[in-house]
């Protein structure tokens, strides 16, 4: 069983959950701001543990508290 940490999402799961379009999460993808792997059919996977310290690293560089 995966823990929460290691649970894998999909673009749009982190679109929906970051609110932001698709294009953004390829872009932070490609750009290397965002840890992502291409699942065997050639779809990006995103862990949540990856997303989690995306969003930490964000609100870090704009000085965003919770």
């Amino acid at each position: 069983m995966q823990n929460n940490e290691d649970k894998v999402l999909t673009i749009k799961q982190v679109t929906r959950e970051l609110n932001v379009d698709d294009k953004t999460v390829r872009r932070w993808i490609k750009s290397g701001q965002l840890k992502a792997t291409r699942d065997i059919v050639g779809r990006y996977t995103i862990l949540r543990s990856d997303v989690d310290k995306f969003v930490e690293q964000r609100r870090k560089q704009f000085g965003i508290d919770e």
